[in-house]
């Protein structure tokens, strides 16, 4: 019984750990990791957050930022980077994110492809075709978008809101490098977007964590207003009338002299028979009308 504990409890402990960034951008204000430890360079602009909170995301137009980051998993070590884009233009490329250099299979990082038809191609870039693994999927400017990519020494793994877009094997990484870009592949500038809460783990999450990260940190749902109770309405009120065009009238009274009748019914109730004469008076909402004919005496 206590080595089935164990063996839970350590199970627990890696899956807890493997949820917790070694490094993290937020974004709020500034352009400090989470722990104050390092930070991007460069002059920032601060905009509203996918969240809607004012100077909690990153704005880049063709302008890119750089840090140290002396976590970055090197060669072929497991990780993880996610990050919240929003592109503000989807006509030109956007180099998201990488570290690495430009070399063979000894980079890592993010690209997103100018937009055609309306999709666009996604690219997990390694550096050379053969180590980067590219999808195309539809595409929205002005939308955001959770991106994390993976690799766990074979497997390479793209993601879009916790979704897995594409998986690729045998894709051998030697990377090499401990700056990691924003806005830039290498020395090519090129992004048009807002950026928020960058994540590095340096384990490859599982399709499970990746939907329960994205689950966690995604804007809530608009709420609707609930209904208001019968019991706070006026029931004194009268209801307003509904207002019926002048031709709905006037087809009313023709189907009452023409030998016709009308019924109207509301939630499967009749409500008014003989005929039509009194539809004026009805509170507003949906009904349904039924038209017979009638033999004439």
């Amino acid at each position: 019984m206590k080595k089935i504990l164990l063996t839970l409890m350590f199970v627990s402990f890696l899956n807890s750990n493997a949820q917790n960034p070694v490094q993290e951008f937020n974004f709020n204000g500034n352009l400090s990791s989470a722990d104050n430890t390092i930070s991007f360079l460069g002059t920032p602009v601060f905009v509203n957050d996918r969240m809607g909170a004012p100077k909690g995301a990153l704005r880049l137009s063709n302008k890119a930022y750089q840090a140290v980051v002396g976590d970055l998993p090197q060669g072929n070590k497991p990780r993880t980077i996610s990050v919240w884009v929003k592109f503000n233009a989807i006509n030109a490329v956007n180099h998201v994110l990488g570290y690495g250099t430009a070399a063979n299979g000894q980079y890592f990082g993010l690209t997103q492809q100018a937009a055609a038809g309306g999709n666009s191609e996604a690219n997990l870039a390694g550096w050379g075709p053969g180590n980067d693994v590219v999808v195309s999927a539809p595409l929205l400017k002005d939308i955001w978008y959770m991106y994390s990519i993976t690799y766990d020494g074979n497997s390479s793994k793209i993601y879009r809101n916790g979704e897995l877009l594409k998986s690729a094997e045998g894709i051998a990484r030697s990377t090499k490098g401990y700056i990691l870009n924003i806005g830039k592949l290498n020395t090519a500038t090129s992004i048009n977007a807002d950026i928020d809460d960058i994540k590095l783990y340096t384990v490859a999450m599982t399709d499970e964590q990746v939907m329960e990260s994205y689950n966690s940190s995604k804007p809530a749902k608009t709420v609707a207003a609930p209904p208001v109770p019968v019991s706070s309405i006026d029931k004194k009120a009268a209801p307003a009338p509904v207002k019926l065009p002048a031709a709905a009238v006037a087809a009313s009274a023709e189907t009452s002299k023409s030998g016709k009748s009308v019924e109207v019914f509301s939630q499967g109730q009749k409500i008014i028979g003989a005929n039509a004469s009194n539809i004026g008076d009805l509170p507003e909402g949906t009904y349904l009308i039924k038209v017979t004919n009638t033999p004439k005496k």
